[in-house]
């Protein structure tokens, strides 16, 4: 098989998918899509085709019409995130689509790169897409980008830790904030404390609790010291 006919299988495969799940879950979108729907004939065949591509063709001579089809491919496998798991092992291909991702709508991809993006061990440049993937307008996308900030460069955690605490963005921004209790916690920044206080009195509940959690682990590590 050629490039074009790897090409062509996958967006047939795509296709396929694509009409299955317009029939019987038309509800279904790139904002609710939680995985959890799409384990069936058509989600395997078009798993298998993408897994194909990535492992026997080259990232440099992908079209436009491929990196979209996968991308898509990424979104809808994100469960299991099987072909994510995958591209960690092809760092071209990693590049690429992590970087094609952000020019589109597929929030769905946008966060697993997000997530994988400080197992990325190629030698170019694509963990400065940290800042990027800090600002794609999606809270989940968002918050995986600041526990990715604190393995990349942790010098720079702090400052946007504080910001995500401050800047009311989402309407429910409870998570938001106890990445940041768990970000500054990892850095070991001085400010952890500061905001441990002002979320153990809180008014919500999980942030309180992951404060709480949080003030154990630090008993334990000074105990272990």
């Amino acid at each position: 098989m050629d490039i074009t006919d790897y090409e062509n299988k996958l967006h047939t495969k795509v296709n396929i998918f694509k009409s299955w799940a317009k029939t019987y879950y038309p509800e279904i979108t790139e904002e609710n899509d939680n995985g959890e729907w799409c384990y069936c004939y058509e989600f395997k065949e078009m798993i298998s085709s993408a897994l194909n591509i990535i492992e026997k063709c080259s990232a440099a001579s992908a079209t436009e019409q491929m990196i979209d089809d996968l991308l898509y491919v990424i979104a809808r496998d994100n469960e299991c995130e099987t072909i994510i798991d995958e591209l960690t092992d092809h760092n071209e291909w990693f590049s690429l689509l992590c970087r094609c991702s952000l020019k589109t709508h597929y929030t769905n991809a946008k966060w697993q790169f997000a997530k994988n993006l400080s197992n990325y061990n190629g030698n170019d440049n694509i963990h400065e897409l940290v800042y990027d993937f800090l600002a794609v307008e999606d809270e989940y996308t968002e918050r995986l980008a600041l526990e990715a900030l604190a393995d990349i460069y942790p010098e720079k955690a702090e400052a946007y830790a504080i910001d995500f605490w401050n800047r009311n963005k989402y309407e429910n921004d409870e998570y938001q904030k106890i990445m940041v209790l768990h970000v500054l916690h990892q850095i070991r920044s001085q400010k952890l404390c500061y905001y441990l206080e002002i979320a153990e009195h809180s008014e919500y509940k999980y942030l309180r609790m992951n404060a709480q959690e949080i003030r154990e682990k630090i008993k334990t590590d000074n105990f272990d010291n």
